[in-house]
């Protein structure tokens, strides 16, 4: 006859073959397995007391959590990110910044506290150059340490995600910047002399809307100057996906003038001392826009440039999202909107119709004023 507690409930912990093991039943589910440490029958009780308190709680059967971020982070989320990602770079670097805040913890130690700890850390931290550090920067960290708990959790390491209770920084840093014509003709008379070699780099991006990484990478294997057009392939879009981009009359000149596929590189836009790819445009670049007098102005803006003109002769959105390799309108929206030179003229032509309404003919307010008088006789 079995034993019984006072209860009258069958006893959840036995010793067979040397071993403890419990079984019980909560809310008609039955649980059973080996207390491999415990030594004693009050080992066993106590171990199984933990257990059932986990599947009251609900945690039960599922990851602990124990294991080492950081290690984890190193040996299988970058592996994983190299192979599934063009941004992997990024990715390395993010560990980097996570490792000198997480180093030794564990998954179940980066609790949502220690996330909001660490945000608020990193954005005082100063940059390399003792510049203010940017909630974007920060956010990619945070984007960084929520996609390792992600795969933790698809690799059972993690039980949850705490990033999901961590808001991201509002980031308010939509750039509208965009080449005016006069700005742009003292651009280009900045580009002379040892920078004469960015000249026709910023053409490009100013006529293409294509990427600095995508112009400076161009093969004159991608370009077919019979038909006009420039083919971006997958490796090298920010998308992932390939696309084709027409060359107007500008773009055909400006890469005419640069051998139009005979010269000794396969690159269209080889660095002038070693003829092989040019690894640093900003400083020259930079050192233009300054002469010029451009003001809060990078590189990137020349797309913006471009994209804003495009909506301004009226192309549809579509058409500019399929130029500059959009993946979602919504990136595309910002370039619809009217420009502050059309605001004006918009605005000017309210100006004028409120003028014009006023001039009425002083006859037909006179027929107003006595057809107003009849009817109100009649009435």
């Amino acid at each position: 006859m079995a034993k019984r507690s006072r209860k009258g409930s069958r006893m959840s912990v036995k010793k067979r073959g040397g071993r403890w093991h419990f079984d019980f039943m909560i809310r008609r589910l039955r649980y059973r397995g080996t207390l491999a440490e415990a030594r004693t029958k009050q080992d066993a009780k106590d171990a199984e007391a933990a257990i059932r308190r986990e599947v009251y709680e609900g945690v039960y059967g599922k990851p602990k959590g124990e294991g080492s971020f950081i290690e984890y982070a190193e040996q299988v989320f970058l592996p994983w990110s190299k192979a599934n990602k063009r941004s992997w770079k990024t990715d390395a670097i993010n560990v980097e910044v996570l490792k000198q805040y997480f180093e030794g913890k564990s998954f179940r130690e980066i609790t949502p506290m220690a996330i909001e700890k660490f945000k608020k850390l990193r954005l005082q931290e100063p940059t390399r150059g003792k510049g203010q550090r940017s909630v974007a920067s920060v956010n990619r960290n945070l984007s960084c340490l929520s996609k390792i708990f992600s795969l933790a959790i698809r690799d059972g390491e993690a039980n949850s995600n705490p990033c999901r209770q961590v808001k991201k920084y509002d980031e308010h840093n939509e750039r509208n910047r965009y080449l005016l014509a006069e700005e742009e003709d003292r651009l280009f008379a900045a580009l002379t002399g040892r920078r004469a070699h960015l000249r026709p780099i910023v053409e490009v991006a100013v006529n293409t809307g294509m990427r600095r990484g995508e112009i400076l990478g161009m093969r004159w294997s991608w370009i077919d100057l019979a038909r006009g057009y420039i083919h971006i392939p997958s490796s090298l879009s920010k998308s992932g996906k390939g696309r084709t981009v027409p060359m107007n009359q500008t773009v055909r000149e400006v890469l005419l003038m640069l051998g139009g596929g005979r010269t000794s590189t396969e690159l269209v836009f080889g660095s002038p001392k070693t003829d092989g790819p040019l690894t640093d445009i900003k400083h020259g670049f930079s050192a233009a826009c300054v002469e010029a007098g451009l003001e809060n102005f990078h590189f990137h803006d020349l797309r913006h440039t471009a994209a804003t003109r495009l909506a301004d002769v009226g192309a549809d959105p579509f058409v500019i999202a399929e130029v500059l390799g959009h993946a979602d309108l919504r990136m595309t929206k910002r370039y619809t909107h009217a420009t502050d030179q059309r605001k004006r003229e918009a605005l000017e032509q309210i100006a004028q119709y409120g003028k014009k309404a006023g001039k009425v003919d002083s006859s037909q307010q006179n027929c107003h004023k006595i057809v107003t008088m009849e009817t109100r006789k009649v009435g």
